[in-house]
């Protein structure tokens, strides 16, 4: 059962001075990845939570990447929220407008390596329970924190951790990456492909003698663009999508090149399949070769993410479009994510309704003005606490 009254009065306990203290303390502890761990990170986080009456227990990986979990209990329906630690590498400081671990505030926007993806929204989701617990507000059911561990790397020692000891065990989950507020309920998934072209090696002064493999290679990438089907296309992510991303061939300059690889990263929508994605490879490749025989070209999938989405009328997806709208003053866009998240895990292999929904631009996230504004850090943390109430129950 909802008490309006109840929820509104742990809304407006929402400080933004503590929203922005708690992302701020956050962005000063390092957890780059790859080049760090997650540990001052989470040790921060648990250091937040303990005044607010948290259960909390770290999860780690086999190689001690930790995963916080931090739980406030109830009899009812459990919610998750789920928010990584990581952040990408800061890269030459010298190329930041402010220093990337100082969190600076200025004009009213937060400044600094997970500003927008994600501290901002972790220190939101915490303020949001510090509001709740400051309003003497009662909730039923079970809220859980999942701080984890190396999203940016397909959360292999993070999120999937969880899966594997059967963690994600929830009846509706929110992921706060930065959406703008808006909505998503999408979003895309990932093949990475390795392409090997195998060619002769010959004198570099005599090279009708040997097969060339970049030129084999090089071939195959000014067709790739034909791996992507003509008609897909998904109404909340769009087309999918392929980039030639690594690149590596050749010995030596007097050389012919035996040998090419290039890495391509193929982006998936919800419904495309692994054996249709592959397939597309094996038929450009296959094109080419009658053209020119001597292409020999293998295709390896080295990681395949699955797509995943959220049926737009589960109830949870109401209860969420009604907070925001109701925090925001207008409603928000249903949207998807060009990129690939954590909610893949809740969503395909614990199928738990989930929404992805956080403050902070995904343009700006990576960059050197990683940045999010304080009134949208505030205003996340409102609609968390409205949310957290109104699906499990308030008195």
């Amino acid at each position: 059962m909802v008490d309006e009254a109840a929820v509104r009065t742990a809304v407006a306990a929402v400080d933004t001075d503590q929203v922005v203290a708690f992302a701020r303390r956050l962005i000063a502890a390092p957890s780059e990845n790859p080049g760090g761990t997650e540990h001052e990170a989470a040790a921060v986080a648990a250091e937040m939570l303990q005044p607010l009456g948290a259960s909390m227990r770290t999860v780690e990986s086999p190689d001690g990447r930790p995963n916080l979990i931090a739980t406030f209990g109830g009899t009812g329906p459990k919610l998750v929220w789920n928010g990584h630690l990581d952040v990408v590498p800061v890269g030459e400081p010298s190329g930041w407008p402010h220093p990337p671990f100082d969190g600076i505030v200025e004009g009213g926007v937060l400044h600094g390596r997970g500003a927008a993806d994600m501290k901002g929204a972790v220190g939101a989701a915490l303020a949001a329970v510090a509001a709740i617990r400051r309003a003497g507000v009662a909730h039923g059911g079970t809220l859980e924190l999942h701080l984890v561990a190396d999203e940016e790397h397909l959360g292999t020692h993070g999120t999937r951790v969880l899966r594997e000891h059967g963690l994600l065990d929830a009846d509706a989950c929110i992921v706060g990456e930065p959406t703008r507020l808006d909505i998503a309920l999408a979003e895309r998934g990932g093949a990475w492909v390795a392409l090997t072209a195998k060619g002769r090696g010959a004198h570099g002064s005599t090279p009708d003698l040997g097969v060339n493999a970049i030129t084999s290679m090089a071939r195959v990438l000014l067709r790739l663009h034909e791996v992507l089907p003509d008609d897909g296309s998904h109404p909340l992510v769009g087309r999918p999508s392929v980039n030639a991303a690594l690149i590596a061939g050749g010995t030596a300059p007097n050389v012919v090149p035996d040998r090419c690889v290039v890495d391509v990263d193929r982006r998936t929508i919800p419904g495309e399949a692994r054996d249709d994605v592959l397939a597309a490879f094996d038929r450009v490749i296959a094109s080419v070769r009658d053209e020119h025989p001597e292409t020999d070209v293998e295709v390896e999938l080295r990681e395949w993410t699955e797509a995943a989405e959220t049926d737009p009328a589960d109830p949870f997806v109401a209860i969420v479009r009604d907070a925001v709208t109701a925090e925001r003053g207008r409603a928000p866009e249903d949207t998807g994510l060009t990129g690939i998240s954590d909610a893949r895990f809740y969503l395909n292999d614990a199928h738990v309704p989930t929404v992805i929904l956080g403050p902070g631009d995904l343009r700006v996230a990576h960059t050197h003005d990683e940045r999010v504004e304080v009134d949208e850090l505030v205003t996340a943390a409102r609609i968390y606490a409205r949310i957290f109430l109104t699906f499990l129950g308030s008195a």
